[in-house]
């Protein structure tokens, strides 16, 4: 019996085929020849794909950075006798925690102090300026004539005895946070310190009342050396020549240039010639990782070419005091993945992520128009279009296992037809991938309980009434079957949206990064990370229109 060898590509089981005496038996090289279709159709692909990566590694970091730097706009009405104007002040400021918490420069905030004596005080200083501006219109517009240069100072004169004399009226202040996709929040703080110049740190900790909202990540500025690199984005005011640009970033770059400054009272700062001005006050300055190391607070001199920075490390201080610990969220992931797939030329899967980003932030400008470039890039020939969103290697996986089961079985049918001529088995010698693990069943509705870690019982949706035994490895629950144990077909459950796990302290919800988040009890309480669930707890699968869920321990 003679033992054939199938061409490279192929190794592992060993079949019998039948064979006639006296007959040479010929393998095609089946595979040889399916991997010269693919290659061919490889080159078809990269040669009707022309588009190459508008995004190029320092412009995909930037995009990935902006989302959570926001606009700040504190504002305030001043008036004096009939005379009225509106005084406006822009900033910036970084989202750490999706559901609205922020960190900006304390004299950003600082006229919406309304608890501070000293804002008091800075309100009615910057009221002077703007009201003298309006009793210079008003003498104008009564005398008939332009005022001269010793009038106009005559009026503003006139303006400060009478703030001194407690003539001006100051309104409420507003603090409003603006994103890039002009979504705008009123903002509350929640911690306060003064300006440097004033004797304080010049950090202020910000709440909105938001949910899956953009964040940038918190890094670490002992680690920070003289020449290490920092990317600043704000919104500085020189930089807004229309309404239109009001809410384009700007995004500059330098160096560490000193790391042991600090002013005479012994406040900290890190020094760089990155460019900032005013409005880029209380914007974040990154390191090479793109995480936050200083926030952006002042430059000693104009025009000297050096600024100053508050170390993140002094920012972390008033972020213990709020009570609120840095944390990304659901955004973050998938704008990441709506980034990755777009620059490496997915552009089927990087339409349908950028359609994701603005489910969760609608109208997100670079999103829509990175959204519109890939549906311009998808290629229209169906296999090309399913090449390039699923990528080669997923491709070849299920063009190779297809190809093992079809050789497989067409051994065995020739086995048969063979021995029904009565040939002798020839062994010949094919490759076969190794087999796949299988997929994860669905778990089982129960209706009695075994010895197990507790019960899920689903109380509304398709499942409703339905239980499901907690086993040592967990239950995985969303959309995706392939993967989840606990299937809920819904948009609005990821597909791998949490995991009920038993750990060492008890049994655990743990969200897995899901879109429209999971909650413990209320929906109206913050979407968890990681709970340890006790015997009654309801499980909320997304925030609206929710799949609930009840955990019983016994």
């Amino acid at each position: 019996m003679k033992t054939l060898n199938a061409k490279p590509a192929l190794s592992g089981k060993t079949i019998s085929v039948g064979c006639r005496g006296g007959i040479r038996s010929r393998t095609r090289p089946v595979g040889m020849a399916a991997l010269a279709a693919f290659l061919a159709l490889f080159a078809a692909t990269s040669a009707s794909n022309g588009a190459t990566s508008l995004l190029t590694p320092d412009a995909k970091r930037d995009l990935e950075l902006q989302p959570g730097v926001v606009l700040i706009v504190v504002s305030f009405e001043a008036s004096l006798g009939e005379l009225s104007c509106k005084v406006t002040a822009l900033g910036s400021g970084l989202l750490y925690r999706p559901d609205g918490y922020l960190i900006t420069n304390g004299h950003v905030a600082q006229w919406a102090n309304v608890k501070d004596n000293n804002a008091e005080i800075a309100r009615l200083k910057q009221s002077t300026p703007c009201l003298a501006k309006e009793l210079i219109k008003a003498y104008m517009a009564k005398l008939g004539r332009n005022l001269t240069e010793a009038e106009q100072d005559a009026a503003r004169l006139q303006v400060i005895q009478l703030r001194n004399a407690g003539r001006v009226r100051i309104g409420e202040p507003s603090l409003r946070v603006i994103l890039d996709n002009q979504t705008n929040y009123l903002g509350e703080i929640k911690a306060y310190s003064d300006p440097i110049n004033e004797g304080g740190k010049d950090i202020a900790i910000i709440k909105i009342d938001g949910k899956n909202l953009p964040t940038v990540a918190l890094g670490n500025s002992d680690g920070v050396s003289v020449g290490d690199p920092i990317t600043v984005v704000g919104y500085p005011g020189d930089a807004i020549i229309s309404k239109d640009s009001l809410l384009v970033p700007t995004v500059t770059n330098g160096r560490i240039s000193a790391v042991n400054k600090a002013d005479e009272k012994g406040t900290p700062v890190l020094q760089s010639e990155a460019a900032i001005n005013h409005g880029n006050s209380g914007g974040p300055a990154f390191d090479a990782s793109g995480r936050v190391v200083g926030i952006a607070t002042y430059s000693p001199k104009e025009d000297s070419g050096l600024n100053f920075f508050v170390p993140v490390d002094t920012a972390l201080e008033f972020v213990r005091q709020a009570g609120a610990a840095p944390e990304r969220g659901p955004f973050d992931q998938v704008w990441h993945q709506a980034l990755e797939a777009y620059a490496s030329q997915r552009w089927s899967r990087a339409h349908d992520l950028m359609g994701s980003v603005l489910e969760m932030m609608p109208d997100q400008p670079d999103a829509k128009k990175l959204q519109m470039q890939a549906a311009q890039n998808i290629p229209s020939n169906p296999v090309l279009r399913l090449i390039n969103t699923y990528g080669w290697p997923a491709i070849l996986g299920v063009a190779g296992a297809v190809l093992a089961i079809f050789m497989v079985l067409a051994g065995f049918l020739l086995l048969g037809r063979r021995k029904s001529d009565g040939t002798r088995a020839t062994t010949v010698t094919i490759n076969q991938p190794p087999a796949l693990p299988a997929a994860p069943q669905p778990a089982k509705p129960v209706h009695s309980e075994p010895e197990s870690y507790g019960l899920l019982q689903i109380s509304n949706g398709p499942l409703a009434g339905n239980r499901f035994v907690i086993p040592k490895a967990g239950l995985m629950i969303g959309r995706d079957p392939s993967s989840c144990a606990v299937v809920l077909p819904s948009e609005s459950v990821s597909k791998q949206h949490l995991w009920v796990v038993p750990l060492d302290n008890g049994v655990a919800v743990i969200d897995r990064n899901s879109v429209n988040g999971t909650y413990v009890n209320s929906t109206e309480s913050p979407r968890i990370n990681k709970v340890v669930l006790k015997d009654g707890d309801r499980i909320f699968v997304g925030s609206k229109s929710p799949t609930e869920i009840m955990y019983l321990s016994s």
